[in-house]
């Protein structure tokens, strides 16, 4: 005999009137935590799954942009529980990750990013005493002061990077990748990679190679639902169990390979100098910190984060210059003239020249604003409850700053699709009164901004202004010889690069090709 056990009247009554009390008693902490204000403006959330559906799965920055144009500048979305804040103006930006960067400085925790390591990197930390170690011990090596010393490596890069694309310019992306990892990782570790072959640069290139996989929200279902992580690999369908333990395993060989090799060096006084052999030497052989341990697990993370940072994100902006130039001549040709004027046809630029390169300048600005390769920065998060404008911003809530939708703004810069680098120059000087200047935009804000972002600029300054002198960029060819059409795209996600960045590369002259030849003297 089957019995079916159906709730009666008065339990389902029960079960309401408890549903309800539970309902009210959380209604009345919400108000008195909020203090009865409103969530900024936003789509009406769904029940259980709140905003999920609104997220954008391409071109975020773009839907974002529609959005507060819909909504207002400060956007709130909610998914599965979390507090979602687009700041979308500059005001916005400035106000609450500048000014009250006390509270706004604290970073998300996604699991794919703590399963796979990546979080040992800084710039992925929580706000702490922890965090402002890393900090410290990193802008020691990369304020200012400590910049200068690291040109004669990056010119070394520039001017091999120059004969690699003389000898297989098709090889483009593999030669910017390597020009910007072999120089960090000569500044780094102090150690020289060769072209081919070389153990230290597949370490570097493994590791880098999925970085951008964890800054990509939403694309994981193991972010939104953490129990995932404790599904065995072997289970059929465990893909991304599978990618987590490799992903984990190369960036354990980025933190201790190289580190490894600059102690052994160090114990036989062979080690040459660099930002990992000074750190041991004080931290841990001077004595300076009073663990061991932790000074270790400092130098190790800030040498990944060093290497990460100058590479990947110096890898995409320079190949946004390679197709600006392939589709812009005229912008080429005046960057060229200009370049003829102040280091001549006898000579490379050099680091001397920069104040004067004018035009070059403007172009680095313009490809940073034309494609950013973060087009969210990094996001943000609060500490503790706020107020802003009347409304209730949680403890927790995540903060974007929508970078890129300000600097494609028509009312702040000019036909924004265009790549104009005219725009900062006035009377022959770089000037930013008409147009901001965009690196006070896509470094970050507040006590988050890119410690890194000096070398960073040098890197990019060296490079282009080095493959501008020598070499002529023009669009790709097929086998017919007919020109093929390039559409200047970014790929989607958090960190972003060009979709194709084809070009067809020569020597301007035989006179620029004999100074390319040249370099190899002295490298």
């Amino acid at each position: 005999m089957v019995v079916a056990f159906l709730p009666t009247v008065p339990t389902l009554a029960g079960i309401v009137i408890a549903f309800a009390f539970l309902y009210s008693r959380y209604l009345a902490a919400w108000r008195a935590r909020s203090r009865r204000l409103p969530l900024p403006p936003g789509p009406k959330p769904l029940p259980i799954i709140d905003n999920m559906l609104d997220w954008p799965t391409n071109r975020q920055w773009v839907v974002f942009r529609d959005m507060c144009a819909q909504y207002g500048d400060i956007l709130h979305l909610k998914i599965l529980g979390q507090h979602i804040v687009v700041l979308g103006s500059p005001e916005a930006i400035s106000e609450l990750l500048e000014k009250r960067s006390a509270n706004t400085s604290d970073r998300p925790q996604v699991p794919l990013m703590e399963l796979t390591g990546i979080d040992a990197s800084f710039s992925a930390m929580p706000y702490g005493q922890w965090w402002r170690r890393h900090k410290r011990a990193f802008w020691q090596h990369f304020n200012p002061g400590a910049i200068p010393s690291y040109q004669p490596i990056q010119r070394r890069g520039a001017h091999k990077f120059l004969n690699k694309l003389l000898k297989t310019p098709s090889e483009l992306r593999d030669h910017i990748r390597f020009t910007f990892s072999a120089t960090i990782v000569k500044v780094v570790f102090g150690i020289d990679v060769a072209d081919d072959g070389d153990e230290i640069m597949a370490i570097v290139e493994a590791a880098l190679e999925w970085v951008g996989e964890t800054f990509t929200p939403g694309k994981y279902l193991i972010d939104a639902l953490p129990i995932l992580q404790h599904v065995p690999t072997w289970v059929p369908g465990a893909t991304v169990q599978r990618l987590i333990v490799y992903w984990r395993s190369t960036i354990m060989r980025l933190k201790e390979e190289p580190y490894r090799l600059v102690k052994a060096a160090m114990s036989r006084n062979e080690a040459t100098e660099s930002m990992v052999s000074q750190l041991i030497a004080r931290m841990i052989g001077g004595g300076d910190d009073p663990s061991a341990e932790d000074a270790e697990t400092i130098i190790q993370n800030v040498a990944m984060v060093a290497v990460e940072a100058a590479s990947d994100t110096m890898f995409s902006t320079v190949q946004t210059i390679f197709v600006a130039m392939s589709l812009y001549p005229e912008v080429q040709r005046k960057a060229q003239a200009e370049l003829d004027a102040v280091v001549g046809p006898n000579r490379l630029p050099d680091f001397e020249d920069r104040d004067a390169l004018v035009y070059v300048n403007a172009i680095i600005k313009e490809a940073l604003r034309w494609q950013n390769v973060l087009p969210f920065v990094l996001p943000h998060m609060t500490l503790e409850e706020d107020e802003y404008r009347g409304y209730f911003i949680p403890g927790g809530t995540l903060l974007i700053p929508n970078v890129a939708a300000y600097m494609h703004d028509p009312n702040v810069y000019e036909d924004p699709d265009i790549f104009r680098p005219e725009r900062f120059i006035r009377d022959g000087r770089l000037d930013f009164s008409a147009a901001p200047d965009p690196a006070k935009f896509i470094f970050g804000f507040g006590r988050r901004i890119c410690p890194g972002r000096h070398f960073g600029m040098n890197g990019l300054f060296i490079n282009v202004a080095s493959v501008l002198h020598v070499f002529n960029i023009t669009p790709p060819v097929d086998e017919k010889g007919q020109v093929i059409k390039i559409e200047p795209q970014l790929t989607s996600g958090l960190l972003c690069y060009p979709a194709d960045c084809r070009c067809t590369i020569k020597p301007r002259s035989a006179q620029a090709e004999a100074l390319i030849h040249g370099t190899r003297v002295f490298d």
